[in-house]
């Protein structure tokens, strides 16, 4: 049986009179690639953001390798092995793209905030952290540029390099393919895959694109108005009828 690396137990989040998320349980297992979908307005990023401490749920539990972290903050999560990106790339846009990871690295070195510098060792040790970061998203072409200059796509990958200097063992995308043109778009996905593939880690992403959803996940939870529509496989969700009424559409779903 595989191990299950992130739990949510009926999760729930209200925003005064509005339920944003009701009841809502998922099971992530470790090395899974595990995406939320649904219509706008269904509770995606909100539940998105009880996983990763952005938000305390009014009710339910959040597990995390076997640990309630249900309010635990967000920079706590991080050091046992959460890491996040967001719908907008957050990122520093002045900096290059060097110095971005440069931050996320320190980070994890607990270099940050001193006064010295790091010996020249410990900087040998940084700069290839940083270079082996930029060669996995392949920005090394571009480490110098501010990241304001980069395209969208660019940012994003950028961004998902910044995720992973913090050595996460879950990775959670927020609509990582949101405002990206069909080439951008498949530089992202392989980098998902390579995630996946490559660095063994488990993936949970938030995404509109259906073509991306279904050629990634290995499972797929749908939201809609708050409340779990459907989980599954791929292949489930695309031939069930409800989601197809209150998400896809028929003739959607026959062209992914």
């Amino acid at each position: 049986m595989a191990e299950v690396l992130l739990e949510a137990k009926g999760v729930s989040k209200h925003f005064g009179g509005v339920v944003a998320v009701n009841n809502v349980s998922v099971t992530v297992e470790k090395g899974s690639i595990y995406a939320v979908i649904g219509p706008n307005g269904a509770g995606k990023t909100t539940f998105f953001n009880t996983l990763s401490g952005f938000y305390i749920p009014d009710g339910g539990q959040v597990i995390y390798r076997g640990r309630d972290i249900t309010t635990m903050p967000n920079w706590q999560r991080i050091q046992l092995g959460m890491s996040r990106t967001f719908q907008t790339p957050s990122i520093f846009p002045e900096l290059s793209v060097y110095d971005n990871l440069l931050i996320g690295v320190q980070s994890q070195k607990k270099l940050a905030f001193r006064l010295r510098l790091p010996s020249a060792s410990r900087q040998r040790e940084i700069d290839s952290k940083i270079d082996e970061l930029l060669g996995f998203v392949n920005l090394r072409h571009l480490k110098d540029r501010p990241v304001a200059e980069l395209s969208h796509g660019s940012q994003r990958l950028c961004e998902i390099a910044m995720s992973l200097s913090v050595d996460p063992r879950l990775v959670l995308l927020d609509e990582p393919m949101a405002g990206l043109a069909e080439a951008e778009t498949e530089r992202i996905m392989n980098v998902i895959r390579d995630l996946h593939d490559r660095l063994g880690l488990t993936v949970l992403f938030v995404e509109h694109n259906m073509r991306v959803v279904l050629s990634l996940a290995h499972r797929i939870a749908v939201l809609d108005r708050g409340n779990m529509l459907a989980e599954g496989t791929p292949s489930e969700i695309s031939s069930n009828a409800a989601v197809r009424e209150a998400y896809l559409g028929q003739e959607v779903i026959s062209h992914v």
